[in-house]
């Protein structure tokens, strides 16, 4: 075998030999991918294979639904290093599918060979299903409305929230695939994170403001595994920090799974004071990855809606289903949706109910009814 020192040093990085060699003319090496099982989300488009032969080589599709993952190029020479195109469809199938391409030498084809398996999700990175549709408004009878915009791969890149034409929220989002660096100007201040094939940051940190995952501890101690309870909070500086708090006992969390999380807690502090506001949540059969954005969001209303989960920035913190009520301690939100064809949300409707306290009075009802546009 031809040593691999020079061929190391010519790709810059730890390289595997993903075949072994027959003799000094055979066999591969990947710069890219690292190993020979690879998965991609719905909404990812575009990859590369970066490999070096010792001889002539070919590659063919051995198994897998064809036309979604093609390669650019199927053939090259000996001692040459090639950077090749890896094109995906986006799968809006509703189920994940995969496919399997195998490079062969072209002297020894039933000797020196090696496979790439490639499995795609049947959902986004945001946990939307690549089938989702794409929300481009909603109205509510409160007088709120969101209005929203997306790229090629239905990612977010700009929200609007506002109440009786006075704005709360206003984000424009740049997702920079150069440098997979996601950028989000709300105005105020700008927020940066870092991004996978999912799209998918865990912080978003600005000079004053951080928004992200944070773990939960029993006990002040030790840490709780992400699948039984994580947070999303905020945190400003001068400013209330907010938690939300949500409890999934165990759930996976990989993609496609599902999972709803049993409770949420709301936490806000300031100084030293923090209140905790606790929700049981209970579910409806509706599924919550047939829409864009995350309509679970609006149950508290749009004063109360935190626009990163809303656009699934966060995406663990999105429940696979519509939540049917909302419970805490002398307050109760019902909610119903009326679906369309693609079980996309047309409109949903939250019943917010508050006990009355005092003997004889009554309870304080209010309902919102949000419209959707598409």
């Amino acid at each position: 075998m031809k040593r691999l020192s020079s061929i190391i040093c010519l790709l810059s990085v730890s390289v595997a030999l993903l075949t072994s060699c027959m003799d000094s003319d055979a066999g591969f090496v990947f710069r890219k991918p690292s190993q020979a099982i690879n998965a991609v989300y719905a909404n990812n488009v575009v990859d590369s294979v970066v490999i070096f032969s010792y001889g002539n080589w070919s590659v063919r599709l051995i198994d897998g639904q064809t036309g979604w993952c093609t390669l650019e190029r199927t053939e090259g020479n000996a001692e040459t290093v090639y950077s090749i195109p890896l094109h995906f469809q986006q799968n809006t199938t509703g189920n994940s599918r995969s496919a399997t391409y195998r490079f062969y030498d072209a002297n020894h084809p039933d000797d020196a060979y090696v496979s790439l398996f490639y499995w795609q999700y049947a959902t986004r990175g945001d946990g939307s299903l690549g089938s989702a549709a794409d929300v481009k408004a909603i109205t509510g009878t409160d007088g709120s409305r969101f209005e929203f915009a997306y790229d090629n791969q239905h990612r977010p890149t700009s929200l609007n929230i506002s109440k009786d034409g006075v704005s709360l929220h206003s984000l424009s989002l740049r997702f920079n695939d150069y440098d997979s660096t996601l950028t989000v100007n709300k105005g105020s201040s700008t927020l940066r994170g870092t991004y996978g094939i999912d799209y998918q940051p865990m912080m978003l940190v600005g000079e004053t403001d951080t928004v992200g995952y944070y773990s939960q501890y029993y006990d002040g101690y030790y840490q709780a595994s992400a699948n039984y309870a994580f947070n999303i909070e905020h945190r400003s500086y001068g400013q209330p920090a907010k938690r939300y708090a949500l409890k999934l006992g165990g759930q996976s969390l990989q993609p496609d799974s599902l999972h709803n999380a049993d409770s949420l807690r709301i936490a806000h502090t300031t100084g030293i004071s923090t209140t905790i506001d606790k929700y049981k949540l209970t579910y409806s059969t509706a599924d919550n990855r047939c829409q864009s954005v995350d309509v679970n969001q609006l149950v508290f209303g749009a004063e109360q809606c935190d626009p990163y989960q809303l656009l699934s920035l966060f995406r663990y913190a999105r429940n696979t289903s519509i939540v049917s009520s909302v419970e805490q301690v002398g307050e109760n939100y019902e909610v119903t949706v009326s679906l369309n064809a693609d079980k996309s949300v047309a409109k949903m409707t939250v019943i917010r109910t508050r006990k009355a306290i005092e003997i004889g009075a009554t309870d304080d009802v209010n309902t919102v009814t949000y419209t959707f546009e598409y």
